[in-house]
């Protein structure tokens, strides 16, 4: 059966692949399918031990059964649709359009974080990728998530991918509640999550690399 393998950030320049079709007998496991990457690919086996590993946009363990046509991806650590509550873009981010997407007159606390490119030595701007199906999956489920936990009446999470120059904003995350701890609370608990879950990741371009 044939399965393919995607490549994600660094994994892709260690191989460079974006993906591969990998012939694999009937009923066999990821396991299996990572003997086979690794012993092609002998550096991307020391990121063995950080690697996470997706089958059709959906986290599994190395036991996980795989099937004819399924899409593998191998994920480095992470740092995170059709909603317009929930995107992934490359033009610039709107706070008072982020804003606007959670404006509830319900609301009695409405609260913005925006993530942007620190001026750290040696970095001239930041590139980021995602593996985009997925992320907007998870950050969706996160979405759907925090209104449960928290109560809140609307959140919306906004990315950038491409190449960002310092000071440009990243990430926004905006939160409407009837009060404002509730809001405060889930738009900082949204931005963690975001960091764990979501496949995005950033590589440092600058002076130094």
């Amino acid at each position: 059966m044939d399965v393919t393998v995607r490549f994600f950030a660094a994994y892709r320049e260690i191989t460079g692949l974006r993906e591969t079709v990998v012939d694999l007998p009937n009923g066999a496991t990821l396991a299996a399918l990572l003997t086979r990457v690794f012993e092609a690919y002998p550096n991307l086996a020391a990121e063995r031990g950080t690697m996470l590993f997706a089958v059709n946009q959906e986290f599994v363990g190395a036991d996980a059964p795989l099937r004819p046509t399924d899409e593998v991806a191998l994920l480095p650590p992470i740092s995170g649709g059709g909603n317009p509550l929930i995107r992934l873009q490359v033009a610039a981010i709107d706070p008072d359009e982020v804003l606007e997407l959670v404006h509830d007159p319900a609301a009695g606390a409405v609260v913005l974080f925006l993530g942007t490119v620190r001026a750290d030595p040696g970095v001239e701007a930041l590139d980021y990728e995602a593996y985009e199906g997925m992320a907007v999956k998870k950050m969706e489920a996160l979405r759907s998530a925090a209104k449960q936990r928290f109560g809140i009446s609307e959140l919306a999470v906004v990315h950038r991918t491409g190449r960002l120059a310092i000071g440009e904003t990243s990430v926004a995350v905006a939160c409407s509640a009837p009060h404002r701890q509730e809001a405060f609370r889930a738009c900082e608990w949204a931005m963690e999550e975001l960091k764990k879950i979501v496949p995005i990741w950033k590589t440092v371009r600058g002076d130094a690399h």
